[in-house]
């Protein structure tokens, strides 16, 4: 109910600003609505990720992944992104993950691991870009084969369409998850049929 009821508030204030805030309230405020600001650089969690890692086990995962598998050393300067200043190189995210995970990350494991950007010999994987996630711009945004396959989501943000469904979830996400599974359907019939022939 209480869901509902901010939700109503955001649509039917009129004030765009606070409908914002509302919402980020949503996400960031765990103190049942009191907390009437927002300081960004008292809340936020240090972790590999410079635009943040979240909270809970999910975090705690994609943390791990950022010290292990990707290289995110990016600095923010609060003029051309929305996050706050922080000087952010490898030597920084080192020494970070070396503190807390005793691993520092390989800049090459992930395109050793994942073809870079040579996909054409993969098979059955899906590259699901929505167009409002800024992250989309290192996307794969065309279909690599006839088996990898780029689902563009027009009005998607960032894994919305991995998400739980939603009546106000728009058409392109809609239409993204039924892309989807209808691929991974095929993919598994396919396999299947492969596996019964073999026997």
């Amino acid at each position: 109910k209480q869901w509902y009821q901010r939700r109503v508030a955001i649509t039917a204030g009129g004030d765009e600003l606070k409908a914002v805030a509302v919402a980020a309230g949503l996400f960031y405020n765990g103190t049942a609505g009191t907390k009437q600001c927002f300081d960004i650089y008292d809340e936020f969690i240090e972790c590999a990720d410079i635009t943040g890692c979240g909270t809970g086990p999910e975090a705690v995962a994609w943390d791990w992944q950022c010290c292990t598998e990707f290289q995110l050393a990016t600095p923010s300067n609060n003029v051309t992104d929305m996050f706050p200043p922080l000087t952010w190189n490898t030597d920084v995210v080192d020494k970070y993950c070396k503190a807390k995970y005793g691993v520092t990350p390989d800049p090459v494991k992930a395109s050793l691991s994942y073809w870079s950007a040579d996909f054409t010999s993969a098979s059955n994987i899906i590259f699901s870009n929505g167009l409002l996630d800024p992250w989309h711009a290192g996307g794969v945004l065309e279909d690599v084969n006839p088996t990898v396959k780029a689902v563009i989501v027009k009005e998607g943000a960032h894994h919305l369409d991995m998400r739980g469904s939603d009546p106000a979830d728009p058409p392109s996400v809609i239409a993204a998850r039924k892309t989807e599974v209808a691929l991974i359907k095929k993919w598994l019939n396919s396999q299947k049929e492969k596996t019964s022939l073999d026997f």
